[in-house]
């Protein structure tokens, strides 16, 4: 191998979803890989020399050559963690590399190389790449090795799955949102969201309670009077917005009701979620950072159909291992009603619980 040269080969753990997904060489690129890279070397390596853009842009001196693309196309099914096909015109499709790929960086800088030999394979293990990345699509690690969650910069949580895709959904609307199957005909389901349970035990009102109260309370008191539900009736004089650390849209379709919820800020308009799912080998890795930081004690002004001056604010504290570790503590059994628990989605979350709790 030359000594301006640094060759990997990687394995494709999960598809990648790109935002061009129709044209070919949509998968994997150096245009996406190096920006990131740069700033992960950046921010863990220290006296790097690098290059400075007139708009203050601190870049590397390496190139970046991907095997040429040998990745299969395969169409996203509805259902599935992303949602990019909706309303945009344009049918997104998953990428995949079948078999393992080359990677090689060149440099005339040591000391450039020397920072990648060292540093790439923890730059795989805390990156996903493309669209929904966050979730698990465009997990790629370093072939023919054992995924290294030693080498994630946060405290990592861990569960099996051979069906990653609908699981880490099911589990992440448990944390966020809830589920509610509970119309079904066969086997239904229902489960209040942890977040919830979270909020109650800080003695804080989930925001969903509050825009009820504010906009909808005269279906709010029909509910109450329908189902004697904790979520309902839970009341605080501490009204946060709690759904929108686990990432934020400046508007929200509330199906049931037939409205659109928008949020309002000044400067924020949208935050990505601080928990990253990577996917390797028929295992589930998952972690928060510390992003959430951005988005806490700042007020947001909530509308119904653009009307409204609801004012709702982020806790001014929050710390997502508090709030894994709050959830890993609670008992499924109890807290998810036993007339659930003959439902696939209950066997699911037990399992995916007991693994996690196994692993602290």
């Amino acid at each position: 191998m030359s000594k301006f040269k640094r060759e990997f080969t990687l394995k494709q753990h999960t598809p990648i979803i790109h935002f061009q997904s129709e044209q070919n060489g949509a998968t994997l690129r150096a245009t996406e890989l190096k920006p990131k890279f740069d700033r992960f070397l950046l921010e863990n390596v220290k006296g790097l020399p690098y290059i400075k853009n007139i708009n203050g842009h601190k870049s590397l001196d390496y190139k970046v050559k991907i095997e040429p693309n040998l990745a299969s196309s395969k169409k996203i099914e509805k259902g599935s963690l992303f949602f990019g096909n909706i309303g945009d015109g344009k049918e997104k499709e998953y990428k995949e590399y079948t078999k393992p790929f080359k990677i090689v960086f060149l440099s005339f800088l040591p000391e450039i190389l020397d920072a990648i030999d060292n540093n790439f394979e923890a730059f795989l293990a805390n990156t996903n790449f493309g669209t929904r990345q966050s979730k698990g699509y465009g997990s790629f690690y370093l072939a023919n090795k054992k995924f290294n969650q030693d080498l994630v910069l946060e405290k990592v949580y861990t569960f099996s799955s051979k069906d990653w895709e609908k699981n880490v959904g099911l589990f992440y609307q448990f944390l966020r949102q809830g589920i509610n199957l509970s119309m079904r005909p066969s086997s239904p389901f229902y489960t209040k969201p942890i977040i919830f349970a979270y909020a109650k035990s800080k003695g804080w009102q989930w925001e969903k309670k509050s825009i009820k109260e504010k906009f909808f309370a005269n279906k709010l008191q029909e509910q109450q009077n329908k189902h004697q539900s904790d979520v309902l009736l839970f009341s605080s004089d501490k009204k946060l917005l709690l759904r929108d650390l686990f990432g934020l849209s400046s508007s929200q379709e509330w199906k049931s009701y037939n409205v659109t919820i928008e949020k309002e800020h000044q400067d924020i308009e949208r935050f990505q979620s601080p928990i990253t799912f990577k996917i390797a080998d028929e295992r589930v890795y998952f972690w928060a950072d510390k992003s959430v930081q951005k988005l806490l004690d700042q007020e947001f002004t909530i509308k119904v159909k653009r009307k409204g001056d609801l004012k709702l604010s982020t806790p001014k504290s929050f710390s997502f291992d508090d709030f894994f570790a709050f959830a890993f503590r609670l008992n499924l059994e109890t807290y998810i009603e036993s007339k659930y628990h003959k439902a696939n989605e209950y066997a699911v979350l037990k399992k995916i619980f007991n693994e996690i709790k196994a692993g602290l």
